[in-house]
């Protein structure tokens, strides 16, 4: 089939939506798919350049340049439906809510993926996604978790539970030989104590503060922090963290790089709060599914998360990963210590977390699945 993939995200970034959006593509074309992905332009850069910062190839990249104060998504919207009007296309999916409005108004049958309920969006996205529920040109909905979906259908009469689909988010698997990993640059740690590791963004709601915490407490073990800036530190409260010798901040780093990093840790962390908050406010923690999570996962190392429900859809407790209470520092200072003196634990949790992740949770499982979904949906229009 040919697919295009209508996307809001700017190419390349710093954002995890953009990393979402490319190995989706690159997974419709792994799967034997023709793909045309149209996004925003980011920082300047060629599509080959592109698609090697993110670690994909073989789809075609179509990016909107021009941006209009207060205008960029509608004039990016219209000029996806002017790109697709070129091509022969057999789906049309994506996470651009103008986008798939505008194409459904012209009388495109499209699919939208969306990450957020309906009260999460601003007043005119709200008008435009009951518009885009009436339209008899949407296909369904994909959403990326259980609760996302259940929020959703208690929000509106205007879809059916069978049109709108859960697909957790993924990862790809990764091939990297013992090289490759320890050519990632390393700190001056004392490589023979446990290596703990969170990898992602530095903001409120990620348990930041509680990791800076453990590291007062346990001087014995490693901690590192892959991701954001130390600005990004002082946004959330924490300036004094530069006397902890065990504490190490990388910055922000590649998407190959930060997965490096992950296969370097012996644990990682995902201690997100109850209040998990984005730049634009909006607090994701009882409807997320945080590509963290799966990447995780496909390092095949002990993860120790914690205990939201949204995130008990994926893991489960002392099968692939340990969950602790978000808050209770001691239990997960506790876990840490057990793990540390346990590396059969450490090897079962990050063993069963890896199979978990390639038997349910590649792009690729999630790309079949979607497809067979819009194929479901069509067959009964």
């Amino acid at each position: 089939m040919k697919i295009v993939y209508l996307s809001d995200s700017a190419l390349p970034s710093k954002r995890a939506n953009s990393v979402h959006v490319m190995h989706m593509c690159n997974a419709f074309k792994a799967l034997g798919h023709e793909t045309v992905l149209f996004g925003l332009s980011g920082e300047k850069a060629s599509a080959e350049k592109i698609m090697q910062w993110y670690g994909v190839n073989g789809f075609h990249i179509k990016l909107t340049s021009l941006r209009i104060p207060k205008l960029t998504l509608w004039w990016h919207a219209w000029n996806m439906l002017r790109g697709v009007k070129k091509l022969k296309t057999d789906v049309i999916f994506g996470r651009s809510l103008y986008g798939c409005y505008v194409l459904a108004k012209n009388g495109y049958k499209v699919c939208l993926e969306t990450h957020d309920p309906i009260n999460a969006l601003t007043k005119k996205q709200r008008e435009i996604f009951i518009k885009l529920l009436k339209s008899p040109n949407l296909i369904g909905i994909v959403v990326i978790s259980e609760a996302l979906k259940n929020i959703i259908l208690s929000q509106t009469e205007l879809i059916s539970e069978d049109r709108v689909f859960v697909a957790h988010d993924g990862a790809t698997i990764q091939s990297f030989t013992d090289s490759d990993i320890a050519s990632y640059p390393w700190p001056n740690s004392k490589n023979e104590r446990l290596q703990i590791g969170y990898v992602g963004t530095i903001s409120q709601g990620r348990g930041i503060e509680l990791i800076v915490e453990l590291a007062k407490k346990l001087g014995q073990l490693d901690f590192h922090i892959i991701g954001g800036r130390k600005e990004d530190l002082v946004k959330i409260g924490l300036v004094d963290t530069g006397s902890l010798e065990n504490l190490f901040f990388h910055g922000f780093v590649s998407p190959k790089e930060a997965a490096l990093a992950r296969k370097r840790c012996d644990v990682l962390l995902a201690p997100y709060q109850e209040n998990v908050t984005l730049k634009s406010g909006k607090n994701t923690a009882k409807y997320m599914s945080p590509l963290k999570v799966f990447e995780y996962m496909e390092a095949g190392k002990a993860i120790i998360a914690s205990y939201l429900p949204v995130l008990r859809e994926v893991l489960t407790d002392g099968e692939n990963c340990i969950l602790i209470a978000p808050t209770s520092i001691s239990d997960w200072v506790k876990e840490i210590v057990s793990l540390s003196e346990n590396n059969t634990l450490r090897q079962a949790l990050g063993g069963k977390a890896s199979q978990s992740l390639h038997m349910n949770y590649t792009w690729e499982k999630r790309s079949e699945r979607i497809l067979a979904f819009i194929n479901e949906q069509l067959g009964k229009q």
